[in-house]
């Protein structure tokens, strides 16, 4: 993986992003000394035994999963599964027979849900994730899966299975009634930074992930902690992008071009969020799916107000995919395809997008991928975890709580029980 900062800063944010790189070098170094519990995750091996447990018990005869769980608890593992095809038009890359179809019931909706328990379960599975034990939407599916199960006369252990916090908590008393079995959530780490535990892992497994070479790609980018601050990739990303802010740019897009890359946008998008938008600070994130979002969002990138900064991630294509037949050199509409695979052309528009911002005067960094396998995601969510960390650090915010999301929790509650 390498971050291309070439294009990144323009003359209205270079006095913000000198600056910020200095006053950066604090947090780095105080990292460096006492690192966070989230950054030493890539070292860890001692819950994988546990995770392969659970992997083969529930996987047993399973032909789906349904993970049950919102927001961090299930967006990095849709990244990680995404690597080997899930989540994709194609569907996973490996063999029908290799494991169970993976389902990320990660929104509440009445409809969709009762349409995912109707019809024979005996070969589905459910893996109910909640850091608190008590989120309210995962409670919610994993007690209409509790009652599907029954109804038709199956084994809740057998079928069921869990990830909770420690301590007294709705999950734990859930799986102690039913007899389902649960891993412990690690206690210093949130739901948004769990990603390279059992959280994300544990399905990652089933999609045919391998959890050594994530947390190796993980690794990869903490060994660089131990240098300069001003040769980190994650603090100078974070400095670029406060940069962009305090220059007016307060939007920030991430545009991925690959199929197997979309979720990561999706897992940042909450992350930065989530993260930063606290006491009036932060910036908005954008996903955007190239070449896809060229034919939605690309004439406002083009035209429209310059308040974005653009992050353009992409994998090495050419000479990948399908051809063309030799005939479309015939055909003057067709001609420019022709000798050309899929993986061209998507280089090609990749190319394109980044070149006509660049001459648009629009701020852009490259993260350049020599392929999309377990250890380069590793290495991109461990990236941008840090600068995440970082930019927090930047503003002066907590990066890892979320006051606001808890009082809009409080009220829903309210009104639940209005409806008693």
């Amino acid at each position: 993986m390498q971050q291309i900062l070439t294009h990144a800063i323009d003359a209205a944010a270079q006095p913000h992003f000198d600056g910020m790189v200095e006053a950066l070098s604090g947090a780095h170094g105080r990292y460096q000394n006492r690192p966070l519990p989230h950054m030493l995750l890539c070292d860890k091996t001692d819950d994988i035994a546990a995770m392969q447990t659970m992997a083969d018990a529930l996987g047993d005869g399973a032909a789906r999963i349904l993970i049950l769980g919102t927001g961090g608890s299930s967006l990095g593992a849709q990244v990680l599964a995404q690597v080997h095809g899930a989540l994709t038009p194609a569907g996973k890359i490996a063999a029908p027979e290799s494991g169970p179809d993976l389902i990320f019931v990660d929104n509440l909706d009445a409809e969709t849900y009762a349409r995912l328990l109707a019809g024979d379960l005996s070969t589905s599975r459910f893996l109910v994730v909640s850091k608190s034990g008590g989120t309210a939407e995962t409670m919610m599916q994993a007690g209409g899966a509790i009652l599907a199960l029954e109804a038709q006369g199956l084994a809740i252990g057998k079928h069921m299975g869990g990830i909770a916090g420690r301590g007294d908590n709705a999950l734990r008393r859930l799986a102690t009634a039913y007899g389902f079995s649960l891993l412990e959530h690690e206690e210093e780490i949130g739901g948004r930074f769990s990603v390279f535990t059992n959280v994300g892992l544990l399905p990652a497994i089933w999609a045919g992930g391998n959890v050594q070479k994530i947390r190796a790609g993980a690794a990869s980018v903490m060994a660089g902690l131990s240098g300069a601050a001003a040769d980190y990739p994650p603090l100078l990303g974070a400095a670029a992008q406060l940069a962009h802010m305090a220059a007016g740019r307060n939007i920030s897009v991430m545009m991925a071009y690959a199929d197997r890359l979309e979720r990561l946008a999706f897992w940042y998008r909450q992350i930065w969020a989530e993260s930063l938008g606290k006491q009036g600070n932060g910036s908005v994130p954008v996903n955007a799916l190239g070449p896809v979002d060229q034919h939605s969002q690309m004439q406002l990138y083009m035209a429209g107000p310059d308040d974005k900064f653009y992050t353009v991630l992409t994998q090495a294509t050419r000479g990948h995919g399908t051809s063309v037949p030799d005939s479309f050199a015939d055909d003057a509409g067709l001609a420019a395809l022709a000798g050309h695979t899929m993986g061209n052309l998507v280089d090609a528009e990749a190319r394109g997008t980044m070149d006509t911002l660049v001459e648009a005067g629009r701020p852009l960094r490259h993260m350049a991928l020599a392929g999309i396998d377990d250890e380069s995601i590793g290495a991109l969510l461990m990236h941008f975890q840090l600068e995440t960390i970082y930019a927090a650090d930047g503003l002066g915010v907590d990066a890892f709580d979320q006051p606001a999301v808890e009082a809009g929790k409080i009220r829903a509650k309210h009104y639940l029980s209005e409806m008693a």
